[in-house]
């Protein structure tokens, strides 16, 4: 799998005693993305604390991705229904030149990355679709909280004015539907690293000394390993898209795309099948005594790249 990169010092940590606060305000919080003077105040705290003041200084945007990091592992758990998109009603901006198009865009609900948006009158009435936006400034992505609104320009493809989850107007930004919106990234629980091969798109969390921000990679490689009561211990070597360094990274920090999802629909029909022959087999005791399948066992499932026992 290759090495994991230098880049000239450790990558950005928060110390533990940083990380005990902001899980208590997070549990304050019952798991929602605090206001942004919160994140403010936190990053201006570490950054002068004795063992960061004149080392480190603290970025807002780092304290929100360890939110939105944490957000995530938490949600894996117990992913079935995401939450609503607040989806308002958007304002046509003329402040640009645009051309004439009979079909207005609002909430676009992209299948892909690349696919046409469709309008809102169309969406269902309680969409429960998430979606991410990736920003001009630093090249990451982060969740949309709404879209607000929408511009055919001229010379492009549309846009879509985007307000990034847990920032201000500030931050809002003027964002290319068709290559720069698509829907959420999902965290992977420790069972759906089956599902990340390599070749795969997937959404990487990447920690530097400046910055700790979730970027576009492909995976090169991956080493299976046998989970334990820690979770999964798969390593994976990623690619990062817009710097293309290489790096590997665990099961926690990737984000797999939905278009995965088939996936592990067909490996819980492959393990429904052997469960129901297995109960076939044991209930025929002439098939129990020809068969491999014993109690217990786990169905074997190929994977490309090592795999360690």
């Amino acid at each position: 799998m290759g090495r994991p990169p230098s880049n000239g010092g450790p990558a950005f940590r928060f110390t533990q005693n940083e990380v005990a606060e902001m899980e208590a305000i997070l549990h304050e919080h019952n798991n929602a993305m605090p206001a942004r003077d919160v994140l403010e105040v936190l990053a201006e705290k570490f950054s002068e604390s004795p063992d960061r003041k004149g080392k480190i200084t603290v970025q807002m945007k780092q304290v929100w991705n360890w939110f939105q990091n944490k957000r995530f592992a938490i949600r894996s758990k117990s992913r079935k229904t995401p939450g609503n998109l607040n989806i308002t009603a958007m304002p046509r901006d003329d402040s640009a030149p645009v051309r004439n198009m009979s079909q207005p865009i609002a909430a676009p609900t992209l299948a892909a990355p690349g696919s046409v948006p469709a309008t809102a009158e169309v969406a269902p009435e309680n969409s429960v679709m998430e979606f991410e936006a990736k920003s001009a400034r630093d090249g990451a992505w982060y969740d949309v909280a709404n879209f607000l609104s929408h511009r055919y320009l001229e010379s492009s493809d549309p846009e879509v004015l985007v307000q990034f989850a847990a920032f201000g107007p500030q931050e809002d930004e003027w964002v290319n539907v068709r290559r720069n919106v698509r829907t959420r990234s999902l965290p992977c629980l420790s069972s759906e690293c089956v599902a990340v091969l390599p070749g795969d798109l997937i959404l990487c969390f990447q920690e530097r000394n400046e910055q700790a921000l979730y970027f576009d990679a492909r995976v090169r490689d991956s080493e299976r390993r046998r989970h334990d009561v820690r979770g999964c211990r798969c390593r994976f070597l990623v690619r990062y898209d817009h710097d293309q360094s290489e790096e590997i990274v665990p099961l926690r920090k990737i984000c797999r795309r939905p278009e995965t999802d088939y996936r592990l629909q067909q490996l819980h029909a492959v393990g429904d099948s052997a469960h129901v022959d297995q109960q076939k087999s044991v209930m025929d005791p002439k098939k129990a005594e020809t068969t491999d399948v014993q109690p217990g066992n786990s169905t074997i499932i190929p994977f490309s790249g090592p795999v360690q026992y």
